[in-house]
Protein backbone atom coordinates (compact mmCIF):
# COMPACT_ATOMS: atom_id res chain seq x y z
CA UNK A 1 0.00 0.00 0.00
CA UNK A 2 1.73 3.55 -0.65
CA UNK A 3 1.17 6.76 1.44
CA UNK A 4 1.06 9.84 0.34
CA UNK A 5 3.02 12.90 1.19
CA UNK A 6 6.10 12.38 2.59
CA UNK A 7 5.35 9.16 3.81
CA UNK A 8 4.96 7.62 -0.39
CA UNK A 9 6.48 4.22 1.42
CA UNK A 10 7.12 2.12 4.29
CA UNK A 11 10.58 0.25 5.34
CA UNK A 12 11.31 -1.67 8.45
CA UNK A 13 14.41 -3.51 10.11
CA UNK A 14 15.42 -6.61 8.87
CA UNK A 15 15.76 -7.54 12.48
CA UNK A 16 12.71 -6.15 13.68
CA UNK A 17 10.77 -8.17 10.72
CA UNK A 18 12.83 -11.48 12.09
CA UNK A 19 11.44 -10.74 15.75
CA UNK A 20 7.51 -9.88 14.47
CA UNK A 21 7.79 -12.96 12.45
CA UNK A 22 9.08 -15.08 15.97
CA UNK A 23 6.64 -13.57 18.31
CA UNK A 24 3.03 -12.96 15.91
CA UNK A 25 1.37 -14.70 18.55
CA UNK A 26 1.65 -11.36 20.79
CA UNK A 27 -1.40 -9.83 20.02
CA UNK A 28 0.27 -6.57 19.22
CA UNK A 29 -2.34 -4.13 17.44
CA UNK A 30 -0.28 -3.55 14.37
CA UNK A 31 1.55 -6.57 14.12
CA UNK A 32 -1.81 -7.32 11.46
CA UNK A 33 -2.12 -4.03 9.98
CA UNK A 34 1.59 -2.59 9.30
CA UNK A 35 2.96 -4.20 6.34
CA UNK A 36 5.82 -2.27 5.07
CA UNK A 37 6.95 -1.96 1.55
CA UNK A 38 10.54 -2.70 1.62
CA UNK A 39 12.54 -4.45 4.32
CA UNK A 40 16.25 -3.23 4.77
CA UNK A 41 19.28 -3.93 6.86
CA UNK A 42 20.68 -1.34 9.74
CA UNK A 43 17.52 1.02 9.62
CA UNK A 44 18.51 1.73 13.29
CA UNK A 45 21.03 4.26 12.08
CA UNK A 46 19.45 5.87 9.36
CA UNK A 47 17.87 8.89 10.64
CA UNK A 48 15.68 11.64 8.84
CA UNK A 49 17.01 13.07 5.55
CA UNK A 50 19.23 10.25 5.25
CA UNK A 51 18.71 8.43 1.72
CA UNK A 52 18.11 4.56 0.72
CA UNK A 53 18.12 2.72 -2.06
CA UNK A 54 15.32 -0.03 -2.39
CA UNK A 55 14.23 -1.07 -5.67
CA UNK A 56 16.42 0.43 -7.88
CA UNK A 57 14.97 3.73 -6.60
CA UNK A 58 16.25 6.26 -4.26
CA UNK A 59 14.08 7.64 -1.07
CA UNK A 60 14.72 10.17 1.47
CA UNK A 61 13.45 9.08 4.76
CA UNK A 62 11.10 11.66 6.32
CA UNK A 63 9.80 9.51 9.43
CA UNK A 64 11.71 7.22 12.01
CA UNK A 65 9.35 4.92 13.65
CA UNK A 66 5.18 4.95 14.49
CA UNK A 67 3.04 5.95 17.27
CA UNK A 68 1.95 2.93 19.34
CA UNK A 69 -1.58 2.32 20.94
CA UNK A 70 -2.11 3.01 24.59
CA UNK A 71 -4.58 -0.21 24.05
CA UNK A 72 -1.92 -2.61 22.66
CA UNK A 73 -1.54 -5.57 24.22
CA UNK A 74 1.92 -5.55 23.07
CA UNK A 75 2.83 -2.75 25.29
CA UNK A 76 0.97 -4.39 28.55
CA UNK A 77 2.59 -7.87 27.80
CA UNK A 78 5.92 -6.15 27.20
CA UNK A 79 5.76 -3.52 29.61
CA UNK A 80 7.33 -1.03 27.14
CA UNK A 81 6.96 -0.03 23.52
CA UNK A 82 6.54 -2.63 20.70
CA UNK A 83 9.88 -2.95 18.07
CA UNK A 84 7.59 -0.82 15.34
CA UNK A 85 8.00 2.20 17.18
CA UNK A 86 11.38 2.53 16.49
CA UNK A 87 12.20 0.20 14.34
CA UNK A 88 10.14 1.35 11.10
CA UNK A 89 10.44 4.47 8.79
CA UNK A 90 8.86 6.46 6.27
CA UNK A 91 10.32 7.53 2.80
CA UNK A 92 9.77 9.98 -0.28
CA UNK A 93 10.78 8.79 -3.83
CA UNK A 94 13.74 11.51 -5.21
CA UNK A 95 13.29 13.17 -7.94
Amino acid sequence: MKHVGDREVSFIDREVKEWLEENSDCGGLCLGRFHADFVIAGLAEKKVGDIVEAGGVSYEITQIGKKCFAECELLTKLGKKCPLADGVAFGKTLG
